[in-house]
């Protein structure tokens, strides 16, 4: 069991539950009181990087469920996510989640992080892009060679899994730059 604090801009956003077997991420839902499957934090944990991910312990994470503050969802600003969110199927309950057995808390090895993200392309329609990694502003030589890397083959995941693939790099209003891979057949 792998519990994280998933912060924006110092701000507590959720409280996250990581089922390392199935490589999922779950997000407590006070409303629901149960752990959702969350997509779109997956993305973020394994692909992006954009919001802070802090280990806590199961200890804190009883706290942060007991409090029922973190990942409250107002139905009148949010509720279309919640809406989703309720709708989602693939849930666990609290006991089910503490409960299990704790495994050190880990990050995604790189490896790990290329195949999830060869996966994806591999899965999107031919000419869909998908973000591969994101730099900031001072770091374009960086995101230049990784895309040049990607096109060449120099990543082995690309290189192994076979597939066609094209590569960019996409500024960000925000001064950001996207290194994103698009399967081209």
């Amino acid at each position: 069991m792998s519990l994280y604090t998933v912060s924006y801009r110092g701000q507590d956003q959720w409280l996250a539950y990581e089922d390392t077997e199935a490589a999922r991420i779950y997000a407590y839902v006070p409303n629901l009181h149960r752990f959702v499957f969350h997509n779109q934090l997956g993305q973020d944990f394994y692909w992006d990087n954009e919001l802070d991910w802090t280990p806590v312990t199961a200890a804190a994470g009883h706290a942060i469920v007991d409090a029922g503050l973190v990942g409250k969802l107002d139905g009148s600003r949010h509720g279309d996510l919640l809406a989703e969110l309720t709708a989602e199927s693939d849930c666990r309950g609290v006991e089910e989640v503490f409960g299990a057995q704790p495994l050190p808390v880990r990050t995604p090895t790189p490896q790990e992080f290329a195949a999830a993200k060869v996966n994806a392309v591999a899965h999107a329609a031919p000419g869909q892009w998908v973000t591969y990694r994101t730099f900031t502003h001072d770091k374009r030589q960086l995101a230049r060679v990784a895309a040049r890397d990607l096109r060449t083959g120099k990543i082995a995941a690309v290189r192994k899994s076979g597939l066609h693939i094209d590569s960019r790099v996409t500024p960000t209003a925000d001064g950001r730059l996207i290194v994103e891979i698009t399967r081209t057949a």
